[in-house]
């Protein structure tokens, strides 16, 4: 038989079944129950057990105190490194030239990553283009204008997780100015006479996948410049990732 009339090769069935039930249970925000997997899934609760005993087999799901199941933290690097892996930088690397050159300051995308808020794509105005610098750029989820961002559009899974971490997290209604005012400022609070100003991205679904800021010594930083110049940043970068025009004013997924 040659190649062309070789069969054609088929999914397994049971590996689509397992991922369903993923995005079935990151879709919930919270720890489901196998009765209410069984209904949106269309499958018995036996078959429905036997996925879950097999994804928690393999660390994708973890059995609550009550029975109900969740996702663990292995997901969530899957989906860190997807980001990256996707090209979120590259994507609005022209965008984050535009804005180096019109604020003269150090211009950065971060993720959230392992509790922290970790710089994926920085420039820096005069020095040739940084690329991934996630071993020594790691800022303070709760001190750095991007942790802040990056706290006040998380999800309730994605808050649950940092305090299984650890991580110190800013009271709710810090972070309500935060998305009320669509930006976050930090001055000296991570590094001494810095002052940092950063703003959500949000992907086609409107889920905030990074803040973008800008960053310079305070003696010198035009805060209202920054801040203009950051707006028009974002919201350039959220129409491009989001296919039409985008706000970041009060939103939360």
């Amino acid at each position: 038989m040659t190649e062309n009339n070789a069969p054609r090769t088929q999914p397994l069935s049971t590996a689509l079944k397992c991922l369903k039930m993923l995005e079935v249970v990151a879709g919930a925000e919270r720890s489901v129950p196998v009765a209410e997997l069984a209904r949106e899934l269309g499958l018995t609760r036996a078959a429905v057990h036997q996925q879950l005993v097999t994804l928690v087999a393999a660390g994708w799901m973890e059995q609550a105190g009550d029975g109900t199941y969740r996702l663990t933290l292995r997901p969530a690097r899957i989906g860190q490194a997807a980001l990256r892996q996707a090209g979120l930088g590259e994507r609005v690397l022209p965008v984050m030239e535009r804005l180096v050159d019109v604020v003269r300051e150090a211009v950065s995308l971060a993720i959230l990553e392992r509790g922290t808020a970790t710089i994926i794509q920085r420039i820096e105005p005069g020095r040739p283009l940084q690329v991934d610098l996630r071993a020594e750029a790691r800022m303070p989820i709760s001190r750095s204008a991007s942790g802040q961002v990056l706290l006040a559009y998380a999800t309730e899974r994605q808050l649950a997780e940092l305090r299984e971490l650890g991580a110190e997290l800013p009271e709710e209604d810090e972070l309500a100015r935060v998305r009320e005012r669509g930006y976050a400022t930090s001055e000296g609070r991570w590094l001494e006479g810095v002052l940092g100003i950063a703003a959500p991205v949000f992907d086609v679904e409107r889920r905030c996948v990074g803040a973008l800021s800008v960053a310079g010594p305070s003696s010198r930083f035009d805060h209202e410049k920054g801040i203009r110049a950051l707006g028009d940043a974002v919201a350039e970068i959220n129409e491009v990732l989001s296919g039409g025009p985008a706000t970041t004013r009060g939103e939360r997924p």
